[in-house]
């Protein structure tokens, strides 16, 4: 018999032909996905070998510290945390009152300076104009004594040449009244010179004396200030004990306390200066009152000569008509004029120092002149000094880390803030040892921000470390002793962004990106 006349006993469970049917849909199935595997693993190779992946990047970016070049109290803060800034922007100002006194004080010291520089030169100025009218009188008189000499011995007629002589003694004795009339007018000149200098050194102390009182109203403040700061901060020492306020509270009371006492000492301090430059303002007026008296001792002299010199014109008179009585004894007037020739001789050599007196006065014009230089050079400083009491923004960028807060006192150097300049930002790609055969600077790259989803950023390498991290560490590692392990190294590549990119300004100095530099297939 045939199977196909056989029947199933009854109750067997029937034949099922699915196995059969399964097993070609499970052999497409993994086709498909051994098919799909080696497409990506190719894709995944392909992509591999001609780039360099790394997950271990991060953003970086430039960051600018600020901090004041002088030091003082911050006034005003004109920024806020995270602001976006202008070059040139005002940041910050420091308290510029001592600033602008040195300013002052400086601007004294210059215009004090050069009118002792012009009083030196017109002493330069006189002493060569008298020193060369001396000379030349005492020349004229030696002259003038050779012929009354000359005279007397001749004959009598040559005594009425030493009449002549007389005469011209005279006119030499009134001119030497114009030169003194013209050294009294000089002296009265320093006088009312050294008057204006009493002036404005009144006027200086009295504005010392000013600004002493306020410094002592301030103490005074500064002082009350600190005492109620000392009471509130016992009182919440006391009421922190009994569990009344909070720590932070009796910590707040201490601050307050801590920051009143050092107000009352700067105050203090400022008190102590304002009466140092009492003392030195006063000292300033006693010296200007000394050149008061210096110049009217002058004034005094000069009236002293021009009536000295009158009476020697009114010697020579008499001695003129004396000549005329006398013209019987031409011997005795030889004697006479032999005397005068030998005085009129050390006359000469007197009015020969001259020149030496001369370059005297031009030394303490040079001096005067570098007096000048010196308090201009103090006031350029000073003028610097009160010009970098404003902080300005030193470069186009957002604000960051910022701790400046007014009433902050700051020394020079204090950082103040942080500014990170727009554009500045670049990417540090730690890259295995192993990934950098084929790396080359000016290759282009593809960044991926964790940030920003999505958006690929376009780059290129621009320059790989000169050492690995572990190199540069704090304590790099000594493989001279113990167990060795090879522990594959990393070396930092910095890629830089392509200009124009939209989002760049997105991008924050520490964001996690994946960096991609394209190895081969790269023009």
């Amino acid at each position: 018999m045939s199977n196909e006349g056989r029947q199933a006993p009854e109750g067997a469970p029937p034949e099922s032909p699915a196995p059969k049917k399964r097993r070609p849909i499970m052999f497409v199935v993994l086709g498909v996905l051994v098919l799909a595997g080696l497409f990506f693993g190719f894709r995944s190779w392909s992509y591999n070998s001609t780039h360099a992946t790394t997950d271990d990047a991060q953003v970086t970016s430039t960051i600018v510290q600020v901090a004041p070049q002088v030091a003082g109290t911050v006034m005003r803060v004109h920024v806020t945390d995270n602001q976006v800034v202008k070059r040139g922007d005002l940041i910050a100002e420091i308290d510029s009152a001592s600033y602008r006194d040195e300013v002052a004080q400086a601007k004294a010291n210059v215009q004090l300076a050069e009118a002792q520089a012009k009083q030196a030169d017109a002493n330069v100025q006189l002493t060569g104009q008298i020193g060369n009218a001396q000379i030349q009188q005492a020349q004229g008189q030696v002259e003038q004594t050779q012929g009354a000499i000359s005279g007397s011995v001749a004959d009598v007629s040559k005594a009425e040449a030493g009449v002549a002589t007389a005469r011209a003694q005279a006119s030499g004795a009134r001119s030497a009244v114009k030169g003194a009339v013209a050294g009294l007018r000089t002296a009265e000149a320093n006088l009312n010179r050294a008057n204006d200098g009493v002036r404005q050194a009144r006027a200086l102390l009295e504005n010392a004396r000013a600004a002493a009182k306020g410094a002592n109203a301030n103490t005074e403040s500064a002082r009350a200030a600190a005492g109620k700061a000392e009471r509130d901060a016992e009182r919440a020492q006391a009421l922190f004990k009994e569990g009344v306020i909070s720590a932070q509270a009796a910590d707040q009371a201490a601050t307050q306390l801590t920051v009143a006492r050092s107000q009352l000492e700067a105050a203090q301090e400022q008190a102590r200066s304002a009466t140092a430059l009492i003392s030195q303002r006063e000292a300033e007026v006693a010296t200007a009152r000394s050149q008061v008296d210096a110049a009217a001792a002058g004034v005094s002299q000069a009236r002293a000569q021009i009536q000295a010199n009158q009476d020697q014109a009114a010697a020579a008179d008499h001695a003129v008509n004396q000549a005329r009585a006398q013209v019987t004894s031409a011997l005795t007037n030889v004697k006479q004029a032999q005397a005068r020739r030998h005085q009129a001789s050390g006359t000469l050599a007197q009015a020969n120092v001259a020149p030496v007196q001369l370059q005297i006065s031009r030394v303490g014009s040079e001096q005067a002149m570098a007096k000048i230089a010196q308090a201009r050079a103090t006031l350029a400083d000073a003028e610097l000094h009160l010009k970098r009491t404003k902080i300005y923004a030193p470069v186009d960028g957002r604000i960051s880390r910022k701790t400046v807060t007014e009433g902050m006192q700051v020394a020079v150097g204090t950082p103040l803030l942080a500014i990170v300049p727009n554009g500045s930002a670049w990417v540090v790609a730690n890259y295995k040892e192993t990934q950098l055969a084929d790396v080359r600077v000016g290759q282009p790259a593809e960044i991926e921000v964790d940030a920003l989803p999505g958006r690929t950023f376009k780059g290129h390498v621009d320059s790989i470390s000169a050492g690995t991290g572990a190199t540069f560490a704090l304590l790099p590692p000594d493989n001279a002793t113990g167990n060795f392990t090879k522990v594959v190294q990393r070396v930092g590549v910095k890629i830089v962004f392509e200009p124009g990119q939209e989002r760049l300004s997105d991008l924050r100095a520490g964001m996690s990106v994946v960096a991609s530099i394209v190895t081969k297939g790269s023009v």
